[in-house]
């Protein structure tokens, strides 16, 4: 979370997020979990409490429905994005990482821009399918891909 832009973020969501940057996960938990009852509207907190549901607590399916409610809530949101990416990371679901980078990609005007970015760099780009024609789940794509890596680990 020390990537973070934390200078476009309210100061009373600092509060949460600081709990965040010094380790204590028990404490943000509880922060948003607080917050987000006073302020359920609030999709930055509804998506910082989802990130610390599906992380702090190990229950990444809750933890992902309460980060697309946030999606509900604001939709234009990037630090949004981010969260729900990470959530989807912790699922190893990089597929609909992916997606939700590239959502939040789209408001290039955001100052989350670098950090969705970073994001994206650190869980890996995928490489291209062997058959761009076909979807990349496609038998004869994973076949072929399976033979590439198999030719690769025999050299």
């Amino acid at each position: 979370m020390a990537d973070l832009t934390l200078v476009y973020v309210s100061s009373e969501l600092k509060k949460g997020l600081d709990f965040i940057e010094q380790g204590d996960l028990s404490r943000a938990y509880q922060y948003f979990q607080n917050y987000t009852e006073r302020e359920p509207s609030n999709a930055v907190a509804t998506s910082f409490l989802g990130y610390l549901t599906a992380s702090f607590q190990q229950r990444p399916y809750q933890g992902l429905e309460l980060a697309l409610k946030a999606v509900k809530i604001e939709k234009d949101d990037p630090l949004i994005y981010l969260n729900l990416a990470r959530i989807y990371t912790l699922m190893n679901d990089r597929y609909h990482a992916y997606h939700a980078i590239q959502t939040g990609l789209k408001y290039r005007h955001s100052p989350f821009r670098n950090d969705l970015l970073n994001f994206y760099k650190s869980i890996g780009i995928r490489k291209k399918p062997p058959l761009p024609f076909l979807h990349r789940n496609h038998p004869i794509n994973r076949f072929i891909g399976k033979m590439m890596r198999a030719d690769k680990d025999l050299k």
